[in-house]
């Protein structure tokens, strides 16, 4: 025995750091309603599984010599467990120490955890909260060591469903790691934003505050950064453990199936009230997805963001899908650059973890104007064009009422190949809604004869009859009109039917996105 030390003796100066650990005080985070960065974790994870990596971390001796101070972890705890029965890793930043900065121990842990979920394949969650790069060690040379903390994340997307929880303040890098979040939830007292106040005022002479630069309801309302606002760290780790019931552990498998008494047969009847027919009527598309997807359950993305479309996973029969739709309720459903950029996220989300695509097809057109083609929708517009073509998932499409313009092509009808492509009776296809068609084509004529707005009236209804789902129902131009309380079984029977994934494109290196 070495120094004539037991093992035992031996091991207690360890053990004792690691009781000191468990004895921080956070009274100060408790009274503001707010959880450690431990007990973050401890509520995420089935109680007994979660093994801590390198919990007796501590800060660099650069840092440690720039600004004294012990951080215990160096501020960040990292490991994995298991959610609900099933293996999960995180890395959950400390605010408490050194205002949860990214330190070079700190990363180094996590970059061992990102090697591990790489190697084994299961999902990561960060629960985020700290003040960016650590300035202690930034201000020296050595602040750019060979740290692959953005690499190898970005090297993750796509491989392992990655989850990025804003459960405070966020600058700099910790804002950064949301935009590789597959889901981002973020709570209501949280910030998040590149540079804080205080940088802008000294440098740009911008006097403003945290809220106002990136509050939650900015980035889950109009930036669209975050997807889900919850009201507090409980709430929080509640829909983190939802969402991961839906996905897969990593590209390679299927994403998990749920068991359900629903029964695949089973009639929409509401669907027949729910929907108007006369197109001058909106509702609510999301009264339509509950009706068709079982027990009418479903987890969406960005509620508050793009409200015109709605983006969702659900089960069909106990099978995992992603479900696509225009929402009349909210500028009649029309698609902004906005709504673009949240459907080419999806796309591009589903496609990577295996969901099967179901496009809710109502919708009257790109939203077009100054502004609308000033921010790029001809760009976006043509985004998820190239995001539906490049998906290699079973694609479905339900014409629900109206189809206008090339914005079907974005809601994948016939010619985006969809692997069914079926329409409700009220159906209606067009290059242009009728009153604009005959505004077009015979406005001025119109304007100069007596009679002329009852001519116009006749033509629009001349446009509307040729425009109905029939004449593209004989020309097998759709697979078939159906019933719409028959919306879930006809799903669920091609869903049986399309398996596999589709064929890849031919080899190139890359496509070259839209963006």
């Amino acid at each position: 025995m070495s120094d004539g030390k037991t093992l035992t003796e031996a091991l207690e100066p360890f053990a004792a750091r690691k009781r000191a650990l468990e004895r921080i005080d956070y009274s100060r985070r408790h009274a503001k309603g707010l959880l450690s960065a431990r007990e973050r974790v401890d509520l995420l994870f089935d109680p007994g599984t979660f093994l801590e990596l390198a919990p007796l971390a501590r800060e660099s001796e650069l840092a440690r010599h720039t600004k004294p101070g012990e951080t215990p972890r160096d501020g960040i705890v990292v490991g994995y467990g298991k959610v609900d029965g099933r293996r999960v890793a995180v890395a959950a930043y400390d605010m408490a120490f050194r205002g949860g900065s990214m330190g070079k121990v700190c990363e180094w842990k996590f970059t061992r955890l990102k090697r591990l979920v790489q190697e084994q394949g299961f999902p990561l969650v960060i629960l985020t909260e700290g003040t960016g790069a650590r300035l202690e060690e930034e201000v020296s040379s050595q602040g750019a060591y060979d740290n692959p903390q953005f690499a190898n994340l970005v090297a993750l997307s796509g491989q392992v469903p990655i989850v990025v929880a804003v459960m405070g303040l966020c600058v700099g890098g910790h804002a950064n790691l949301t935009a590789i979040g597959d889901f981002v939830p973020m709570t209501r007292g949280a910030c998040m934003m590149i540079a804080g106040p205080q940088l802008l005022r000294t440098k740009m002479g911008i006097d403003t505050t945290l809220e106002e630069l990136g509050s939650a309801k900015k980035h889950v309302e109009r930036s669209g950064m975050a997807d889900l606002l919850v009201e507090d760290d409980r709430e929080c780790i509640a829909r983190i453990k939802e969402f991961l019931s839906y996905v897969p552990d990593n590209c390679t498998e299927p994403p998990p199936r749920r068991s359900t008494r629903d029964r695949p047969d089973r009639r929409c009847d509401e669907l027949l009230d729910l929907v108007p027919a006369d197109l001058r009527f909106a509702y609510d598309i999301r009264k339509v997805v509950r009706s068709i997807v079982d027990d009418g359950a479903c987890f969406e993305f960005k509620p508050r963001f793009a409200a015109n479309a709605v983006t969702a996973l659900a089960h069909l029969d106990g099978r995992a899908v992603g479900i696509i739709a225009n929402q009349p309720n909210h500028m009649s459903g029309t698609l902004d650059v906005k709504a673009c950029q949240k459907i080419c996220r999806f796309i591009n989300f589903c496609d990577a973890f295996g969901f099967a695509l179901i496009f809710l097809q109502d919708i009257p057109g790109f939203y077009p104007g100054p502004q609308s083609e000033e921010d790029g929708i001809i760009r976006w517009s043509t985004r998820m064009l190239y995001e539906i073509e490049h998906a290699t998932v079973p694609r479905f499409t339900v014409m629900l009422r109206k189809a206008y313009g090339l914005a079907h092509y974005g809601m994948n009808s016939l010619g985006m190949r969809p692997d069914l492509l079926v329409a409700w009776p009220l159906a209606s296809f067009s290059a242009i809604a009728p009153d604009d068609a005959v505004e077009v084509l015979f406005g001025k004529q119109l304007a100069q004869e007596p009679d002329g707005e009852r001519r116009k009236q006749e033509l629009i209804e001349e446009f509307r009859a040729k425009i109905g789902i029939l004449p593209a129902a004989e020309a097998a131009l759709v697979d078939d009109v159906i019933d719409p309380a028959d919306t879930r079984r006809v799903l669920i029977q091609a869903l049986d039917m399309a398996r596999e994934r589709r064929p890849g494109h031919p080899f190139k290196r890359r496509g070259i996105a839209p963006i």
